[in-house]
């Protein structure tokens, strides 16, 4: 009788342990799932907002290309409309380049 009984715990052991590994191996697989799931949602998120940046990064370069462009049009059209002036102001702004480097 002893053998029968032990026996018998010992398969109802096994069966809790069978149970037990297959409760935690479908918790995993549920977890794994939920991890690619919100990883996939993540990534498109990131992708959006990466999309968005280009966009912003984008349309100012943009602007500030054309804002370059507006004010070498004006330096062109005063510097040739008043070359005397220009040539003043240039030398102006050398020599104060070079006197900040001499006073070095």
């Amino acid at each position: 009788m002893d053998d029968n009984r032990i026996g018998d715990q010992a398969s109802e052991a096994a069966k809790n342990l069978k149970s037990g590994i297959t409760s935690a191996m479908e918790t995993g697989s549920d977890l794994a799932g939920k991890a690619q799931a919100a990883a996939v949602e993540a990534s498109g998120r990131i992708q959006n907002a990466a999309a968005e940046t280009a966009k912003q990064v984008s349309d100012a370069a943009s602007k500030t290309y054309a804002q370059g462009q507006r004010a070498s049009e004006y330096v062109s059209r005063n510097t040739a409309e008043q070359p005397l002036l220009a040539l003043l102001i240039a030398g102006a702004i050398g020599y104060g380049i070079a006197y900040m480097l001499h006073g070095r």
